[in-house]
């Protein structure tokens, strides 16, 4: 681990001695989880002090601290990341893209009130940002909050690129509310994006096998979420 570490550290110092930003580093550790082991945390603390000690990294601004966050997040090391994002917001508070980056960071570790807090002020800030609404309502549908994350995903599908995965996780909503027909138009705009999607073939067949049953509807759901948010 600590080998790792300091590999990652290391490209991250070649990076910037050729005046480049090192936006890709090997990951550490275990993404999208919390860090609870303590041998494990202390060995990334290590890490990230080292690489806030290199020369590229001294100041403290906004930009520094970005692209501090993104790099810790890259590593596996969500603790560095949060810092980072907090001290970037701290020095500018209307800074949209860095909520954006706290609200993802927080998704990572299934923190999903505090992702939802981050990203709400996000889109708060920057209202055309497709990623923050979908993410806002990844956050509450997680919370089990669907009529919330319903409107969070309309939102986002009102904004380019209103992708497939954003009218798939709608149809979604609304099978959790037993909405059958708004469901399969979500799903059938999904597929029309993206016809491979295979996700939203699953939850169309879904809706379909339900007929008028909302009950079987709703339980079709709960059965996907179990899957989608289950800490691994």
């Amino acid at each position: 681990m600590i080998f790792l570490c300091l590999v990652g550290i290391l490209r991250a110092n070649e990076a910037f001695t050729s005046q480049e930003i090192p936006l890709t580093i090997e990951p550490i550790g275990i993404t999208g989880t919390p860090v609870t082991n303590e041998r494990v945390e202390a060995g990334l603390g290590k890490a990230r002090e080292a690489l806030r000690a290199l020369p590229g990294f001294q100041t403290n601004d906004v930009p520094t601290h970005l692209r501090l966050a993104e790099i810790l997040s890259q590593q596996g090391d969500p603790n560095g990341a949060i810092e980072e994002y907090q001290a970037a917001i701290q020095l500018n508070p209307e800074m949209a893209g860095a909520f954006r980056g706290l609200g993802a960071v927080y998704i990572d570790t299934h923190e999903w009130e505090k992702a939802e807090q981050a990203l709400r002020k996000g889109v708060e800030l920057n209202p055309q940002d497709h990623q923050a609404w979908y993410w806002l309502g990844r956050s509450l549908i997680a919370q089990e909050h669907f009529h919330r994350a319903q409107e969070a995903l309309e939102t986002a599908t009102h904004i380019p690129p209103n992708d497939a995965e954003t009218f798939s996780d709608l149809g979604l909503t609304f099978m959790a509310q037993g909405h059958r027909h708004e469901a399969e138009t979500a799903l059938k705009n999904a597929i029309e994006r993206q016809p491979d999607f295979a996700e939203a073939h699953h939850r169309l067949e879904q809706v379909r096998a339900a007929r008028d049953n909302p009950h079987q509807l709703i339980q079709s759901a709960r059965n996907i979420l179990q899957t989608l948010f289950r800490r691994e």
